[in-house]
Formats: structure tokens, C-alpha cells, sequence
């Protein structure tokens, strides 16, 4: 048997084991991306774009479905080169209505909430060097341009090469990130002013006389504690093994004899 108990405030009792989800308030949080800890999902996938979640973010991104191998052939759409964990890729669309928009990702919490882009690496699938070229980001809000015209970052150079940047924008609910070739986004470091709540946390028994405790694996930022007795105010952090088992974080513990009260705590 499995309970859910709904954030941000609530209380189940299962046996020996006392559950109390319980949001307090944080510092900013700081997500690096992409790596192998960060469990992803596809969310969209059609032929002119695609779409990721992960810990809590969502990142679309423009794909040229409508190519093919033969002028005039059947599309088989173009091969993709940088798969998660590695980034995320973005294709120009040469071929459909929307040939000449060039290649996109879009970035964006899933919660709708404004966050903060601290620096981002873009990598080339292609040569800009004799052209030139700029990674234009355009915040938005609330579904609108937020600046008058783009933020330019150079982005001069072969396929293969990788350009870094800082931009510290804050402030801003999504961030549009265009160029005019393939490119991939390969490196990201954001900041939750508002780190991402749980919706719940789900308690069930185990077949070995435990506790298990397991929350989305979105809602970054937040350590598992306990207490024996929560008015007194003496929360210890949860150190069993937390383990990623698909969309969720689950942690296992044994029944004491005595109850316990759990809560999921925004770190610092």
C-alpha cells in the first residue's frame, strides 16, 4: 500500500514510520547540466521540434524533420550527434515552411517560474567561420520578448568548437537561444530563486520491515530529514542511500520502534 501526501503541508502516519513533507525556505539554488545524475524525459517529439524534462526544467529545441536523403524523396528527417547526457541539439529546418529560422532551444522551468541563465556553453555542428556568426539569446516573459532585440555572443568558428559564456541574466520565465546552423547546447549552469516543490511525497512498506520515501526527481535543491519529535526542532539529515528509480528519488529505511518524522528540506 502506497500513500501520497500533497505539499506543501501534510502529515500520514504508515506503522512506525511518520511522514511530515514540509517546504522551508532556501538560498538561491545552483543546477549545473548535463550529466549522467540528471534523469531526462521526452515530453514532445515531432518533425520540426522536440522536447526534454529534467530536474525540472524543459528544453525545446527546432529539428529539420522534413529532410531527405533525395531531393524529392521521402523524409527520414536529419541524424542527430549529441545525445543527453552529452547536451541537448538544436537543427536549422532546411525543407518545410519554416526553412531559414535556423536552429533553436528554448529553456524553461516547469513550473512557469522566472529563474536565472548564470552561463551556458554552445557548441558548433557546423562552420561559421567564413560567415560569422552569434548565439542570440532573447529572454522572454509571459510569453512576450523581454528585451528589444537579442542578446549577441560570438560564435566565429568550425564545427566542433566550443564558445563559453556568462550572461548572469536573471529575472526571465524562458530563454530563446537561436543560431543559424546546427549547434548543441553542451554546458548550462541556471539559478532557482524559487527552488521547484515537490508535488508529493509518496510512503510506502517494504516486504523487509521498512519505510520507503520518494519524491520527483524534478524538484531539485531539497535533503531528506527526520526528527523524533518535530516541535523541538532537532532535524537530522537522512543519510540511507538515495537511489534514482526512473522519475523519482527513493530512500529506504528501517522501522525503529519509535516514530519518526520526515521532511523534505530546501538546502541552503
Amino acid at each position: 500500500m502506497k500513500h501520497r501526501i500533497p505539499g506543501p503541508w501534510a502529515i500520514a502516519v504508515l506503522s512506525l514510520c511518520v511522514c511530515l513533507l514540509r517546504m522551508v525556505s532556501a538560498r538561491a539554488t545552483t543546477i549545473v547540466f548535463f550529466n549522467p545524475s540528471q534523469p531526462v524525459s521526452v515530453v514532445a517529439s515531432n518533425i520540426t521540434s522536440g522536447a526534454l524534462s529534467s530536474s525540472g526544467y524543459r528544453f525545446e529545441y527546432t529539428t529539420d524533420g522534413y529532410w531527405a536523403a533525395v531531393p524529392g524523396g521521402e523524409p527520414t528527417g536529419r541524424f542527430f550527434s549529441v545525445f543527453w547526457p552529452g547536451g541537448v541539439q538544436a537543427q536549422a529546418i532546411t525543407v518545410g515552411s519554416d526553412v531559414g529560422k535556423g536552429a533553436n532551444i528554448t529553456i524553461r522551468r516547469v513550473d512557469g517560474q522566472p529563474f536565472g541563465l548564470r552561463s551556458f556553453t554552445g557548441k558548433l555542428l557546423a562552420n561559421t567561420g567564413g560567415a560569422g556568426g552569434a548565439f542570440e539569446i532573447m529572454p522572454m516573459l509571459n510569453g512576450e520578448d523581454a528585451l528589444p532585440d537579442p542578446l549577441l555572443f560570438d560564435a566565429s568558428g568550425y564545427g566542433g568548437q566550443s564558445f563559453h559564456y556568462t550572461p548572469a541574466l536573471s529575472g526571465y520565465d524562458s530563454y530563446v537561444i537561436h543560431l543559424y546552423v546546427d549547434w548543441a547546447l553542451v554546458g548550462l549552469t541556471t539559478v532557482d530563486s524559487l527552488p521547484l516543490l515537490p508535488a508529493a511525497l509518496a510512503v510506502s512498506p517494504t516486504a523487509t520491515n521498512a519505510c520507503r520515501l520518494s519524491w520527483s526527481a524534478d524538484a531539485v535543491g531539497y535533503v531528506l530529514e527526520q526528527s523524533p519529535q518535530p516541535a523541538v526542532g532537532n532535524w537530522a539529515t537522512v543519510t540511507n542511500l538515495a537511489q534514482m528509480l526512473g522519475p523519482d528519488i527513493q530512500v529506504t529505511v528501517p522501522f525503529s520502534g519509535s516514530a519518526r518524522f520526515f521532511r523534505l528540506k530546501a538546502a541552503n
